[in-house]
């Protein structure tokens, strides 16, 4: 088991487009024994990377891993890139529970891959998908919305190229400012008291700041601070994908919703 960000890194660069280790693609006749797990990746992330050290636990744990790559969706007059995206995460859901005949599925979400996953269960409640997820687990969720330390806390201020670039390269980056009409959207809508939520943070991340925005975003949800068990833990939005402390109260998480 690799516990390391470069280790990640370099499965990635050798497998960009596959899985990370012990994680399963929704395949037809796919017996499971357990609840499978979604796994959504961050913005631009990879699941090769992003999962590397997750999916493997998850293996060893007893727990089928499936991760979902999201990648540049693009918004549209009257729909965001989010709710496109949320729409993907709703096929794949079901395409999981066709293949595999579970009924429901828990979810990890990382980042803004958490908020796409409550987007899904919040706001489309008429996909079947939606009331099929059992739990959202959201490590270093952006459930609050991110300015990167300040930087994009005026983006009119930005110059129109670094716009262009942002539009191009990350076309969620204006519904991932705080009080966006997406993120909006999501407080907004009516609980969901069938999904158990858990919110899994570091003092230390430096997309989320304050890192205590995600903590009160989700009403009811279990908030966990992973320097409140790991005190020595000097990792940020990336490195507590590879965390064994962060990564254990993921495990916990989802051992507590399948008792």
């Amino acid at each position: 088991m690799h516990y390391s960000r470069r280790a990640a890194l370099r499965h990635s660069a050798a497998h960009p487009r596959g899985l990370p280790p012990g994680a399963r693609r929704p395949e037809p006749g796919t017996a499971v024994s357990s609840v499978p797990v979604i796994l959504v990746h961050g913005t631009n992330g990879r699941s090769s990377c992003d999962w590397f050290t997750l999916a493997p636990l998850l293996a060893n744990h007893g727990r089928d891993a499936y991760p979902f790559d999201w990648r540049r969706a693009r918004p549209g007059p009257d729909v965001s890139a989010t709710h496109r995206h949320a729409l993907e995460l709703a096929a794949f859901v079901d395409e999981v529970r066709a293949a595999t005949g579970a009924g429901r599925v828990d979810v990890v979400g990382h980042s803004w891959g958490a908020v796409i996953a409550r987007y899904l269960v919040s706001c489309l409640p008429g996909e079947p998908a939606a009331g099929a997820v059992r739990s959202l687990v959201g490590l270093a969720p952006t459930y609050g919305g991110t300015t990167l330390h300040g930087l994009l806390r005026h983006p009119h201020r930005l110059p129109a190229n670094l716009r262009r670039w942002l539009d191009a390269k990350i076309p969620t980056w204006r519904e991932q400012l705080p009080g966006s009409a997406v993120l909006a959207a999501i407080n907004g809508a009516p609980p969901a008291p069938e999904v158990r939520f858990t919110t899994v943070v570091t003092r230390y991340d430096q997309m989320v700041t304050p890192y205590t925005a995600s903590l009160t975003a989700v009403p009811g949800a279990e908030q966990v601070v992973l320097q409140d068990h790991a005190r020595r833990a000097v990792v940020g939005h990336l490195g507590i994908l590879h965390h064994p402390a962060a990564l254990s109260q993921v495990l916990r998480a989802l051992d507590a919703v399948s008792r």
